[in-house]
């Protein structure tokens, strides 16, 4: 059994009056973590090592709008947690010049407060925020899934101008009972998942719609003069064409993994480095001093492909589904020549190139298509690794 944390988001719509006490609220977390922020700023390595940060009580103290208003205390506290996390993660970079945390903005299109100690009751079908905030209708639809007892912590979110209540719930997971199906997952540009079985999986052609309504934002974008009113209604429709790219894609990737989990006791898949495979080729000179051509713009292309299909959210999906439902996911070495051995006789093919898609084995005469080749061998190669326990 394993406690995990489940979220459920409910939209909902506030009156005036709720709304404009909810702006009051995101501008008290965006206060509360730009203090963080700006106390970071002061940071020197050598002269300030240990800038003073103000706690919740300081800034309650030093401003006596922030004691009037209807933002719950933990709100805050989670408002410095989030920074910590922020200033950590730029801490474990190389490149300190990058990724600095930077202030909240009013005009970011996602602002949100989150309420670690929320009331575990109902009045009637409305769910109750606080006393300042009111209560939230909760309908027919949108009923809770899991016992208000569970309830952990709750987060009210304004993105692209639709409010929505993010639930947190503490839920014991069992797992899920046995099944006999093991599956070999190889990854690739051309088809999102190839797997063992032969089966090709792909996006639906409706998050390609999704992405050409990006673009057409975008251009719009471009046509408008910067700082008008009108650059900046455009800049709110490409923020929206992105979040429905977004969640598609992250429904998609849910269910998919999910029926992976549901099916399959044993999974195989390839160590990723997306890192690595969407790094820029570096630009070289020729001997006139000019730029060489080196494969600069379809390694763009191919880049784009990889941080499109979002490989490594899916792999985090599929990982923590198998440890929740009791599956085995076993991952290869990346180095692993999966494409280039023969399943048939484990002859190795040594000139594979990446525009062959499909090959013939020189010694044994099997035919493979290099894709499905691969994901037999991942496969395999897994199940050697999960026996020999390395």
């Amino acid at each position: 059994m394993v406690v995990r944390k489940v979220a459920q988001r409910i939209p909902f719509k506030p009156s005036k009056t709720q709304a404009a006490l909810l702006e009051q609220c995101f501008g008290a977390r965006r206060f509360a973590y730009n203090q963080q922020v700006e106390a970071f700023n002061a940071y020197d390595k050598d002269t300030n090592p240990r800038p003073k940060y103000p706690s919740t009580t300081d800034m309650k103290r030093a401003n006596e709008w922030l004691r009037d208003s209807p933002v719950p205390s933990s709100a805050l506290s989670n408002a410095i947690m989030d920074f910590r996390k922020t200033q950590a993660a730029y801490f474990r970079k190389a490149e300190y010049g990058k990724n600095r945390p930077r202030f909240a903005s009013k005009s970011d299109a996602v602002q949100s407060f989150r309420n670690g100690q929320p009331m575990r009751r109902m009045d009637g079908n409305r769910y109750p925020l606080s006393k300042k905030l009111g209560s939230v209708r909760i309908r027919r639809r949108d009923r809770f899934r899991y016992p208000l007892e569970s309830l952990s912590s709750w987060t009210v979110k304004r993105e692209n101008g639709v409010y929505y209540l993010v639930l947190l719930f503490d839920v014991d997971v069992q797992p899920k009972p046995p099944v006999g199906g093991e599956v070999g997952i190889d990854v690739g540009v051309k088809d999102f998942l190839t797997l063992s079985t032969g089966e090709k999986i792909n996006y639906p052609d409706r998050l390609r719609q999704l992405e050409e309504k990006v673009r057409r934002e975008q251009r719009k974008l471009s046509h408008r003069v910067k700082g008008s009113s009108n650059y900046y209604k455009q800049k709110a429709s490409v923020v929206k064409a992105y979040a429905k790219v977004r969640h598609y894609r992250e429904n998609f990737q849910h269910q998919l993994s999910h029926r992976l989990i549901e099916d399959n006791q044993f999974i195989g898949m390839e160590t990723l480095a997306v890192r690595n495979m969407a790094r820029k080729v570096k630009r070289k000179l020729d001997v006139n001093g000019k730029l060489a051509r080196n494969g600069q713009a379809s390694k763009r292309a191919m880049n784009r492909s990889i941080l499109r299909n979002g490989w490594s959210s899916f792999v985090d999906k599929l990982a923590y589904k198998a440890h929740w439902y009791g599956r085995m996911l076993v991952q290869v070495d990346r180095f692993y020549p999966s494409s280039r051995i023969c399943h048939n006789c484990g002859h190795k093919y040594d000139g594979l190139l990446l525009s062959e898609r499909e090959w013939v084995c020189e010694s044994c005469g099997a035919s493979h298509d290099r894709d499905v080749n691969a994901a037999l061998n991942i496969l395999d190669e897994a199940l050697r690794l999960s026996q020999t326990g390395q």
